[in-house]
């Protein structure tokens, strides 16, 4: 068969037909079929189609299982109940079991507010991802279509009776009626330039943010960038068969530091899973959050890139590498030297057994990575060395987030993900999950008109409304 025959049968096959697509299942994609489907009813489940990228759900909120009931988060992990989105939800409407992030619930120093995870009916970390696949199940109950493995590449006119045609590698075709986008700024980046996410004014403000307004600590065309190259998130986690922060050293909270020698170190205590007895008390294995620190802030933490498989790709790796693993357990043991002294152990590095595997999170702003780190505008405020991006300069909030949340409101095309989310905005800090589930919760408002939600805090949603 020939290739003009090839392509001549493919563009006659039947497109899927969907009154709603939504593309990208993180929190908000997770969460806006599950509005519309199952919380509200509004929609029937044929109507909505989800798609993600990725042959799993989750997005940024990446749940990793090490046996023996322990889960430890590479990605997103905690709330606080300030926080109503995704709060309320987690509290209210899905009524799981939470703990304070810190042992002690005092609130933390950078968000000013006590922050929680979800945890399992022992009182151990149940991932992050656990809302999300609760939400995941009930969709799949009411018989809702998710696709996976579908990887957008443009948006078009053209879909059946005047909808827009989405593309995806491989060659699937889907007619959509309102479209929904839960993509960071890199993949939004990589789809064809021909596509009609983007108004045809190039002067609409909408144009500007999207295509013209670049966050300072994204390196790619930013003047002011601070790290010129692709940097990095990292996270590692050790896991010991006995977790000895606690059962030697009683080491219950706090962080710690050692960057200038490697492996680097910028931990805490309390953040990694411990199995304990029936009373409580540790008995391993548990997980030690080693590092958590970006490349702009801690440049010492590139020292650990060699040992991820290809971050581009996949954020995670799981390694039992004793060039790695045998370094940092020395550097884990000399830097706790004087403490386990106090405990009449001279040679911890001899006594204490090293680590079975290592969790690294090393998440990269390579603009082809599947799974970018996040680029919320204003991120410099979290970062003193990041200045006011200029292109958002006498921009009120409210043109903002009308702007990035349909920037073609003619073909019924949104947007909403962390990456575009004004951080500050409503005074509200920063960041992880509810940044995007505002904007999307908005967008449900105005474009869908659900109803608030019943489960959720009345003044905050009148509040994220007026934004």
């Amino acid at each position: 068969m020939s290739l003009a025959v090839l392509l001549l049968s493919a563009a006659a096959t039947d497109p899927l037909m969907c009154e709603t697509g939504i593309v990208g299942a993180g929190w908000a994609g997770v969460y806006a079929a599950w509005r519309l489907i199952v919380d509200t009813k509004v929609a029937k489940p044929e109507d909505v189609c989800l798609f993600e990228a990725r042959p799993k759900a989750g997005g940024r909120t990446y749940s990793v299982g090490l046996g023996d009931g322990l889960v430890v988060d590479v990605g997103a992990y905690r709330f606080g109940k300030q926080q109503h989105l995704p709060g309320d939800l987690i509290l209210n409407k899905l009524q799981l079991p939470t703990v304070c992030y810190q042992p002690d619930c005092a609130p933390d120093p950078e968000f000013n507010e006590t922050l929680y995870r979800v945890v399992d009916a022992q009182g151990r970390n149940a991932g992050y991802f656990t809302p999300i696949q609760l939400m995941l199940d009930d969709l799949s109950a009411a018989g809702a279509r998710i696709y996976y493995d579908h990887e957008l590449t443009g948006v078009y006119a053209g879909g059946v009776g005047g909808a827009s045609s989405l593309h995806f590698a491989g060659g699937q075709l889907v007619s959509a009626g309102a479209v929904l986008l839960n993509m960071p700024r890199l993949a939004l980046r990589r789809l064809d330039p021909a596509s009609i996410v983007f108004p045809p004014d190039t002067t609409s403000l909408s144009w500007q943010l999207l295509k013209n307004c670049t966050p300072c600590l994204d390196p790619i065309g930013h003047p002011s960038a601070p790290d010129p190259s692709t940097y990095l998130a990292v996270k590692v986690y050790a896991l010991y068969d006995d977790p000895w922060w606690l059962t030697k050293l009683n080491l219950v909270e706090g962080s710690f530091r050692s960057t200038e020698r490697s492996p680097p170190l910028v931990g805490r205590y309390h953040d990694g899973p411990v199995r304990n007895s029936p009373d409580g008390t540790p008995i391993g294995p548990g997980a030690l959050e080693a590092v958590y620190s970006y490349s702009v802030m801690d440049p010492s933490i590139r020292f650990y890139e060699p040992f991820a498989a290809s971050p581009a790709e996949e954020p995670l790796t799981l390694t039992t590498d004793p060039a790695l693993l045998l370094p940092l357990h020395e550097h884990l043991m000399d830097f706790h030297a004087d403490a386990f002294a106090k405990v009449g152990i001279t040679n911890a590095t001899a006594q204490v057994p090293p680590p079975k595997q290592l969790v690294l999170g090393v998440w990269t702003s390579d603009p082809l990575a599947a799974l970018p780190q996040p680029f919320s505008n204003r991120m410099h405020s979290m970062i003193d060395t990041c200045p006011l991006e200029p292109c958002l300069e006498g921009v009120a909030s409210t043109a903002y987030n009308a702007a990035v949340a349909s920037p073609n409101p003619a073909a019924n095309i949104h947007i909403a993900n962390n990456d575009f989310a004004l951080t500050g905005d409503q005074g509200v800090p920063c960041c992880w999950a509810e940044q995007t589930l505002k904007s999307v919760e908005r967008t449900l408002h105005t474009v869908w008109q659900l109803p608030a939600p019943s489960w959720l805090d009345a003044e905050y949603y009148a509040t994220l409304l007026e934004a």
